[in-house]
């Protein structure tokens, strides 16, 4: 029986280990999505690494779910990750572009490719052929 289109993209993707149930691997991913609600908290872990710029084909910070603007908080995030994205080469979706994982599978997903998100909705990336994994 052939491999599934997960196998597959597992198998082109493996780093380290083996592609045996139950045992850890390293995969290389492709595409990256983070949000405003999570991805403050992953730039600033991203940043921790000292490294120069994202490594990714693609990486997109979204500025899509903490939209209210009542206070300063979400406006200094949103600033922060607007800054992050030019510095790192991450393309900025700004406020009003539309939700994450709807607009990342409209105008990013790729089949075979990997997806690793900061929204939990990022796995429907999947139904166009990508591994996509929300963390």
């Amino acid at each position: 029986m052939g491999q599934s289109v997960t196998h597959k993209i597992l198998a082109s993707h493996l780093m380290s280990g083996n592609l045996v149930a139950g045992t850890e691997i390293g995969i290389r991913i492709d595409q990256t999505l983070t949000q405003d609600a999570t991805g403050t908290m992953a730039c600033l872990q991203f940043e921790a690494l000292a490294i120069p710029r994202v490594r990714t084909q693609v990486s997109v910070s979204y500025i899509d779910h903490n939209m209210l603007q009542t206070g300063f908080e979400n406006a200094d995030d949103h600033r922060y990750l607007q800054t992050m994205a030019a510095a790192y080469g991450i393309i900025f979706s700004r406020p009003g572009n539309g939700i994450c994982h709807q607009v990342h599978r409209e105008r990013f997903a790729e089949p075979g490719k990997t997806l690793l998100g900061s929204d939990s909705h990022t796995p429907t990336a999947g139904g166009l052929g990508m591994l996509a994994i929300g963390a």
